[in-house]
């Protein structure tokens, strides 16, 4: 999925830049590469420049948002974008719907804190504010909790944290795909992305709760409330009441050049 955010990422940036990208996915039999991508000169439609002012303006922020519902218009805005790259939107906005979601969350949370494995990976990418590693969540933007009083932080109390800010979200969000393939995460990944810039540019922020699509016995009951289709991304969007940036990794960190005879 990540690798397909980057594809929606490089066709927004590529459109503005005036070329029109051609996209095969998977070509070939290699199996590491997921797609390839083409340019061909055109004129910048003015949707993509949205979107691509966007980029620069679209950060998670994992704290509570403003208690301002999120105009339907838009919602239905989001669900097009997610449509346009192949995957589904389930917008569950009743407080009923929010509690059930709320619930898997929590225990979504509470399994993988008792996981060692798991919470020493999420340990390793928390950072003190001004690490110079361009990547990792630092202290500034962790929410209520800086790195070290998350590391110490008992499961139950993140747990209770985390399905009260789904509980009390303006609108939570799961991206659905019809399979479960390579290709689905592809196009999930692109969908993602295209909701995420799309919310960005009315001014709303995202955050991520996919602990109950990371548990397999729980990622079941995500797909069953949202019509059985495959969950890949559980998220709450809204209004931010502060807007804390989070870092950005460079171009030299992310592309290889191969040169012109690769």
């Amino acid at each position: 999925m990540s690798c397909g955010a980057a594809l929606y990422y490089l066709r927004v940036a590529a459109r503005h830049a005036g070329w029109a990208p051609g996209v095969l996915p998977f070509p070939g039999g290699d199996a590491d590469l997921l797609a390839a991508v083409t340019f061909e000169p055109t004129a910048p439609p003015s949707d993509d420049d949205r979107h691509y002012r966007a980029l620069f303006a679209r950060h998670t922020n994992r704290r509570p948002f403003a208690d301002a519902p999120v105009p339907l218009p838009v919602l239905v805005e989001l669900a097009q974008a997610a449509a346009a790259e192949g995957a589904s939107l389930a917008i569950l906005d009743t407080q009923d719907e929010k509690d059930a979601l709320a619930d898997l969350v929590r225990d979504g949370v509470l399994t993988q804190g008792s996981d060692r494995e798991v919470t020493a990976d999420i340990e390793r990418w928390l950072r003190p504010d001004g690490d110079p590693r361009p990547d990792g969540v630092r202290d500034g933007v962790q929410g209520i909790w800086d790195r070290h009083a998350a590391m110490r932080t008992p499961p139950s109390s993140v747990a209770t944290y985390k399905s009260r800010l789904i509980r009390e979200t303006p609108a939570a969000l799961v991206l659905t795909t019809d399979g479960d393939t390579e290709a689905d995460w592809l196009a999930a990944g692109q969908a993602l992305a295209r909701v995420l810039v799309t919310a960005a540019d009315h001014g709303l922020a995202a955050s991520y709760a996919n602990e109950p699509v990371e548990v397999d016995a729980l990622r079941s009951r995500v797909s069953s409330l949202v019509g059985g289709q495959v969950s890949q991304a559980v998220f709450r969007v809204g209004a931010p009441q502060v807007e804390p940036a989070t870092s950005r990794r460079g171009v030299r960190d992310v592309v290889d050049h191969l040169g012109d005879d690769a």
